[in-house]
């Protein structure tokens, strides 16, 4: 009897040419779905970023509520190794009172507020903090930790600086006065009332100064650490009051990096500095002074611009003296959408439309 042994079914592979199409079809939809992923994530980053402004915003309400106005954008205090304890020094910003309204009690009683925030007493107690509702995730430098040294203090250890995402509405232009011309303070004073923003150098807003209306006021916006070019290390300190550490102004327009035609370099380290922005798409996020936060395009219409200077043109003076070029003399522009809605009281009429 003989037995029979069915033959071998032989097993087929892939050939060459289907495994490469296989694969093409595989980097096809990968690169169909990485934009939507990459697109999703910064929505998220969006989002988290929107939640800082409006918890920096309901805390500058709840600090106006106990004190009847907003916080100032500069605030001052002797600094122990001038033998002048008297006369007092620029020190820190808004964003040491804002703590205890965003929940960071402990480093806000850390500090010692009739001491210059550099102070040793207060160096590594304060300083080197990284506060989360003041970076932006989508700010890519902003989790940087500088050793700047003993920045010139005596008895001042080793100072670590973190930055921030975050500046406050100065108006459309800075006065600066330094050292403070104190006890009169003359001119800080006169600086202040040229000023027509919520944060600066001796502000005092309080809600009943805002006539143009709080939802068409800008109280803070963002203001990315990481799109500045000069000084990287040097400036949008956390702790820090010079307008590069703590405010912006609207003379620059938003994202002035992506709208001055210099060769991409700017003739000052202040024009991408003082400037507020974002690595959003498009635009960037504001708060304003009623509390609410909304994403301006970067479109928005705005002063006329002197690209190689990268400042508006419709505007004359200069410390302590700024104001708009009247109408009908040379050089006038009617004030930009985005010029007026970072002053308090100029009486410009905005629909929503020409805004958001």
């Amino acid at each position: 009897m003989s037995s029979s042994v069915s033959p071998r079914r032989a097993s087929r592979g892939f050939t060459l040419i289907e495994l490469l199409v296989v694969i093409a079809i595989i980097a096809v939809l990968i690169a169909l779905l990485l934009p939507a992923v990459q697109s999703a994530r910064e929505a998220a980053r969006r989002i988290q970023c929107t939640n800082n402004l409006k918890q920096i915003g309901l805390a500058f309400h709840n600090y106006h509520d106990q004190n009847n106005t907003f916080i100032t954008g500069e605030g001052w205090s002797q600094r122990s190794d001038q033998g002048f304890p008297q006369n007092p020094r620029r020190s820190w910003g808004w964003r040491l009172p804002v703590l205890p309204f965003i929940e960071q009690t402990a480093i806000y009683n850390a500090m010692n507020f009739n001491l210059a925030v550099f102070n040793a007493e207060n160096n590594n107690t304060v300083i080197d903090n990284q506060i989360s509702a003041y970076l932006c995730p989508s700010d890519p430098k902003v989790n940087l930790r500088v050793n700047k040294g003993a920045l010139g203090l005596a008895g001042s250890a080793t100072t670590f600086m973190r930055f921030t995402s975050y500046g406050g509405n100065a108006g459309v232009w800075f006065n600066l006065t330094n050292p403070i011309d104190w006890p009169g303070m003359a001119s800080v004073n006169a600086g202040a009332a040229n000023s027509n923003g919520i944060l600066f150098q001796g502000s005092n807003i309080g809600i009943a100064h805002i006539t143009d209306g709080t939802s068409n006021t800008i109280l803070a916006a963002e203001w990315p650490f990481g799109k500045a070019r000069q000084y990287l290390d040097e400036w949008h300190w956390w702790v820090g009051y010079n307008p590069a550490d703590s405010t912006f102004a609207t003379q620059y327009p938003m994202n002035t990096w992506n709208k001055c035609n210099n060769n991409g370099v700017f003739n000052t380290a202040l024009e991408d500095q003082l400037s507020a922005g974002s690595f959003h798409p498009g635009g960037a996020n504001f708060v304003f002074c009623d509390g609410s936060v909304h994403f301006l395009k970067d479109s928005i219409n705005t002063s006329p611009i002197n690209t190689n200077t990268c400042t508006i043109t419709n505007i004359q003076g200069g410390n302590n003296t700024w104001s708009f070029i009247p109408v009908g003399s040379a050089g006038y522009a009617p004030v930009g959408v985005y010029q007026a809605l970072s002053t308090r009281a100029n009486g410009e009429v905005l629909s929503s439309d020409s805004a958001f």
